[in-house]
């Protein structure tokens, strides 16, 4: 979670001192769901010595120069096409302090973002705290400080519109530009482009596909003033409780996890964090929870049960989805078809009341 500092487990260090140099710390973050820096920042305590980086050529370092003080590292690392290991280490061997997880706000900090905003460049501001540029712009609107849209600075890159949204970055630059999307290239060196998109054309596109994402992601005016058709979004959202394409929060994770280690099945546990069953399903699985988990239920597979249970028995459904009867006679009754079919007597079949 963006603002807290990752706390491992006896465990977790455990495993990244007895991996170290077996398996690298680019595995070891996804595996644990931190930045690349909180690994290696174990490591580091325990004596243990941080990978070496590749060799840089001159515009690289310049590039680097250039970036640390408006962007955080990871989105350096997407910028230049290089991992964050080695960003990370290079900008230390050169003194060069990074803008490197996304810490909480100290007080003093929110005290001299409200002195300077609106009478400085937000650019000023973001390099005298160390900060991103979008990092200030979340921060001035949770204080109140006026709307982000407002402040001279028009562009939001793809990492940037994935944290605001909380929408994964691949479905962004997949889904979405085929859906048209408007990302742009911007040249930052003549070797290097990365992607971004005007408020403009993000606040169109949003508008346009408003089945593609989520508004109670996100704070109220985090996207400036709203608009009335937003404003509905929201009603709507509340209403319908959609199941978007929406990112999984460290907390979200560990409360999946405790809660299916208790007991409870992904369906009880989809209705605690809001999730779609195959949501919950997926991501168990990813954890490595496959094998303690029942087949999950797609959503053309519910099509198809209520729109043939009238008309078929379990037996047959249980062929066409590849299931057992017994599953489907389940799945059935928990859908409250139940009432519209029986079994038969005489031969285990079913058939329509």
């Amino acid at each position: 979670m963006k603002g807290k500092k990752r706390e491992f487990t006896d465990e977790e260090i455990q495993y990244i001192l007895s991996n170290w140099g077996k398996e690298s710390p680019n595995s070891m973050k996804k595996k644990f769901n931190c930045s690349w820096y909180a690994i290696c920042k174990v490591a580091e305590a325990h004596g243990l010595e941080i990978p070496t980086a590749n060799v840089w050529t001159a515009e690289e370092i310049e590039t680097l120069k250039l970036l640390s003080d408006k962007w955080h590292y990871s989105e350096i690392a997407k910028i230049m096409n290089k991992t964050e290991n080695a960003i990370y280490i290079k900008a230390r061997r050169l003194g060069i302090t990074l803008i490197q997880d996304r810490r909480s706000w100290t007080k003093e900090e929110e005290i001299l973002l409200s002195d300077l905003w609106g009478t400085k460049p937000i650019e000023t501001i973001a390099k005298t705290l160390k900060r991103t540029v979008f990092s200030l712009k979340v921060k001035a609107v949770e204080m109140g400080l006026g709307p982000m849209i407002k402040n001279n600075y028009d562009l939001i890159t793809v990492s940037e519109m994935s944290d605001l949204l909380n929408v994964k970055r691949d479905r962004i630059t997949n889904t979405w530009v085929n859906l048209g999307l408007n990302l742009k290239k911007k040249k930052l060196t003549n070797n290097m482009t990365y992607y971004v998109i005007t408020w403009k054309d993000l606040m169109e596109f949003l508008e346009n596909n408003q089945n593609e994402w989520d508004s109670r992601c996100i704070e109220k005016n985090m996207l400036g003033t709203e608009p009335e058709w937003l404003k509905a979004k929201r009603i709507r959202d509340m209403e319908e409780n959609p199941l978007w394409y929406r990112k999984w929060t460290e907390e979200e994770i560990k409360l999946t996890e405790t809660l299916f280690k208790s007991g409870k099945n992904y369906l009880e546990i989809a209705k605690v964090i809001n999730r779609s069953e195959w949501a919950v399903a997926n991501l168990l699985r990813n954890m490595g929870y496959s094998y303690m988990l029942p087949q999950y239920w797609k959503g053309k597979e519910l099509k198809y049960l209520k729109e043939n249970y009238q008309n078929m028995n379990y037996s047959d459904i249980a062929e066409v989805l590849g299931r057992t009867p017994k599953a489907i006679s389940a799945k059935a009754e928990e859908l409250g078809y139940q009432k519209r079919l029986r079994k038969s007597k005489n031969n285990g079949g079913e058939s329509s009341d």
